[in-house]
Parts: C-alpha cells; structure tokens; sequence
C-alpha cells in the first residue's frame, strides 16, 4: 500500500522546492549540462565526425548491444539531442528530485531515476530490432518521466505552479498521449492510426514522432509502479524495541 500525501488548502501549504546545493536535483542538472557543453566543444574541436561518433558510440540502439556496447544503456541518459532537448530535461528532472527529495535519499532518487531510465530504453531497443531505421536513443526523458510520475501517484492532489492540474489527472494524460502518440507513428503502420499519424506530422511537423513517446510511456509506467518499493521503510514496534536494548 503506497501512502497518498494529500496537500493542505492554501498558498501557505505550498511544497517548497529544494534550493540548489549538494543534493541529487543540482549534480543530476550539472551533469547533463555539463555532458552537453563538452560535446559542444567535441564538435567545435573535432568536428562533425567526432560528434557523431560520440553520440552512436554513447546513443542507445540495438545493434549497440548486440556489439557488446552495454554501456549505452547508461550513457544514453547523459546525452542530449539539442538545448531544447537539454532544457526540458533537466528542468522537468530538477522539479522532481527535489520534490522527492522531502521523503527520499539522494541515493534511492538515483536509484529510480536510473531504473526508470535503462528500463524504458529496454522498450527502444526492442522495438529497434524489429523495426530497422530508428535512430538511436538519447537523452533523459525515460528517467524524468519515471520520477515525475512516481511523484504524482504519492501525491495525487498535488499541482505544478504553471499548470492547474492535477498530478492524477496530469499522470493520466502523460501516459495516455504518449502511448497513443506511439501508436499513430507512421511507421508502425497500424491501420487508421497511422494516417492519423501522418496527418499530425503534417500540420505540426515531423518532430513530432522524433519524439521517444514509448520511452516516456514506459519510464512513467515504472515510476508509477515501483516507487512504493523505493519509499523508507517505516519503524515497527520489533524495530523500536530492539533500538532500546
């Protein structure tokens, strides 16, 4: 049974976040900020060769692992596309860690976030092997997705400042866009969804389904199922007695 925090009424019972210091929220940002700028002088010293060989040797994919590269399932997390890319990430991770921050370690917050993160890059790659042609997997999204959606199953009630949801029903519509997102990939070649897939990408661009929407489904997923294996276990009465012996 997971227990449900249920905020007060009132700006006065506002979670705060935690402030930057040496926590999981600030290293997790630095780190990904960091790997980009190093690759950003990759490029400039090296050129676009070494960029790319940087990011297919630290990318996840398939034949990656089938060639004994099983690093990738780590470093892919590390690596990010674009800022664009960067920005979301690290500011969706830094909300969430420290808001989880107020009932977990710094270590289980890893913990999850790196579970959620190779495991959702699990769901890639097995489709990769099916499907010939995708590129190989960058960035956080699986990790942060699966942090921001073990939050919210422990706060329900809870509302992000700029959005005046939810964190249930917010939950609710992360996993229910990004699975139907994947599903009308246009070269999934499901029937009707996939003409309704083109004509998305249409109207708003192909970006759309450069978009890891399986990996973001798969990451909340597990946010959502495991984070009642990482909360601290609580003191019993056995526990108490022996303390006092």
């Amino acid at each position: 049974m997971i227990p449900v925090v249920r905020p007060k009424r009132g700006r006065g019972s506002w979670v705060m976040l935690q402030m930057p210091g040496v926590n999981t929220a600030t290293f997790g940002v630095l780190i990904m900020v960091s790997v980009h700028l190093v690759l950003l002088l990759v490029l400039r010293w090296k050129g676009v060769g070494a960029l790319n060989f940087a990011y297919l040797e630290g990318g996840l994919s398939w034949q990656g692992i089938l060639r004994g590269r099983v690093w990738q399932l780590f470093t892919h997390i590390c690596l990010h596309g674009n800022w664009i890319h960067l920005a979301v990430n690290a500011l969706l991770f830094y909300y969430a860690a420290a808001r989880l921050s107020h009932i977990f370690s710094n270590l289980r917050i890893c913990s999850l976030f790196f579970v959620c993160g190779m495991g959702s890059g699990l769901s890639h790659i097995f489709v990769q092997a099916f499907v010939p042609g995708i590129p190989p997997l960058v960035g956080a999204s699986g990790g942060v997705t699966g942090l921001l959606l073990g939050f919210f199953s422990i706060s329900p009630d809870s509302k992000m400042i700029i959005l005046n949801i939810s964190a249930r029903n917010l939950s609710r519509g992360v996993l229910v866009s990004s699975a139907l997102l994947f599903l009308m990939t246009p070269w999934l070649e499901i029937p009707v969804l996939a003409d309704l897939g083109r004509w998305l990408e249409s109207a708003v661009g192909h970006f759309i389904f450069q978009t890891a929407h399986l990996v973001h489904f798969v990451g909340g997923v597990l946010g959502w199922i495991l984070i009642g294996r990482f909360l601290p276990r609580l003191l019993s009465s056995d526990d108490l007695a022996r303390m006092r012996t």
